[in-house]
């Protein structure tokens, strides 16, 4: 599509500011179950997000059509829309920033491999847990490297884009032992096929579900817990909208009316970092067109910002912070990019070493529904292990935790160097002092 030309029909159409936002996206994927190939497919998708103003209303409309005859139908779909709007919310199409940072361009393997290369890979995987454990009765490995390419052109001069190339492989094992059946899944973003670590794969998938074995509950009691880094991610991420100055301004955030107080304990510091070295989603800018910066938003405890897109900071009378990014319905939320905790130089085994008795969560289950963002309240089905004199000893399952995301923040007694990003979240495992835990006793 020609936006130029589009440019210019919407102008003659009275359409008086036009934005374009376009996602193409290439992606291969290969699984295989058992040793047989159960997927393996290559595909293309263009997504076409065009925003425009007509009588002071602003419209997103959706296509997957890059071609300039579409344009009339564009045009046609805005008026429409805008036509049956009554709201005044304010609305922005953004001129750009000044500057915008670099990208570094990481190196990948991931065109030397062919289809079928990925395929020998993930058998390969598959293979290496079957002749390390005979407990293993069923593999699945899936490899999955995306390409992708974000733009944004509009009528105030706005014209960016960037970048970006994944591969991520995911393997589960289910094993059988002494009667009792267990399954564990594991998965790593790579920039290079050539890195995977069979070794790592194994531990988590296979060696951890072998050890889970046999599990038990135990005595419903307050304990000293630690989350596991993907796990603690997974907990944080459920209370993402505390941050967000939209939450704030809807009266639906716990941190309302909290900045530049203490929130959180005093060795909690966490940063929204868009180009965070670990993480591989890194964005030079937001879906609005503002170049992405880091953001403080909690130091060492007392809350400093909150996050802003274009609308937010206009109703909060400050700057954005680059945090608009698109949902599903083409509407400009505010999100963060990698929230990251900063961690301890303590390694895992170093922050457990004084805990007596204590509880290690490997897995959180019901993350959808167990969960109150307004609140703050959890309460969440787990499994993992009991730490005993500072050493993982046996399994643990059919257990609750309960709290509240606030009182855990300000319980953090350390956050251990084994950091990595999930999701939107980057932290190490994070050690609780006393969290109440339900068992069946």
């Amino acid at each position: 599509m020609d936006f130029n030309k589009l440019k210019e029909e919407c102008l003659k159409a009275g359409i008086l500011d036009v934005e374009v936002y376009q996602v193409t996206s290439n992606e291969s994927s290969v699984s295989t179950f058992n040793g047989s190939v159960d997927d393996n497919l290559v595909c293309s998708k263009n997504e076409i997000y065009v925003r425009g103003v007509y009588n002071n209303h602003i419209a997103t409309i959706y296509t997957e059509f890059d071609d300039d005859s579409e344009s009339s139908n564009i045009i046609n779909r805005i008026k429409s829309q805008t036509s049956v709007i009554e709201s005044n919310e304010p609305y922005f199409i953004y001129e750009g920033s000044k500057e915008y940072p670099e990208l570094v361009d990481t190196k990948h393997d991931y065109d030397d491999y062919s289809q079928a290369d990925k395929i020998k890979l993930c058998q390969d995987l598959e293979k290496y847990f079957k002749d390390n454990c005979k407990y293993v009765d069923t593999t699945g490995v899936a490899l999955e490297v995306t390409e992708k390419v974000v733009s944004i052109k509009n009528t105030k001069g706005l014209n960016v884009s960037r970048k970006s190339k994944t591969a991520l492989v995911y393997a589960d094992a289910v094993v059988k032992k002494d009667n009792d059946v267990k399954n564990n899944s594991y998965y790593t973003f790579l920039d290079n096929l050539s890195d995977l670590n069979k070794e790592e794969y194994f531990n988590f998938a296979v060696k951890r579900t072998v050890d889970s074995i046999n599990a038990k509950s135990i005595k419903s009691n307050t304990y000293p817990v630690v989350f596991e880094n993907k796990q603690f991610s997974s907990l944080v991420s459920c209370f993402l909208s505390m941050f967000s100055a939209d939450a704030v301004n809807k009266k639906l955030s716990l941190l309302d009316g909290k900045l530049g107080q203490k929130v959180f304990n005093e060795n909690i510091t966490i940063t929204d970092e868009p180009l965070c070295e670990k993480s591989h989603r890194k964005v030079t800018f937001d879906d609005e067109g503002v170049a992405a910066s880091d953001t403080k938003l909690v130091v060492n405890g007392v809350l400093n910002s909150y996050l802003h897109n274009l609308k937010t900071a206009e109703i909060f009378n400050t700057t954005t912070t680059g945090n608009g990014f698109m949902n599903s319905s083409g509407e400009i939320d505010v999100a963060p990019t990698n929230l990251c905790f900063k961690a301890s130089n303590n390694t895992f085994d170093e922050m457990i070493k004084d805990i007596k008795e204590g509880v290690f969560i490997t897995d959180l289950m019901g993350t959808h529904a167990g969960v109150n963002p307004v609140s703050g309240a959890f309460n969440l089905q787990s499994s993992g292990f009991m730490i005993e004199n500072g050493k993982i000893t046996k399994p643990i399952t059919l257990i609750i935790v309960s709290g509240n995301i606030i009182d855990v923040l300000n319980d953090v007694k350390c956050i251990s160097n084994d950091f990595e990003v999930n999701g939107r979240v980057g932290t190490g495992s994070c050690y609780i002092g006393s969290m109440q835990v339900s068992g069946n006793e």
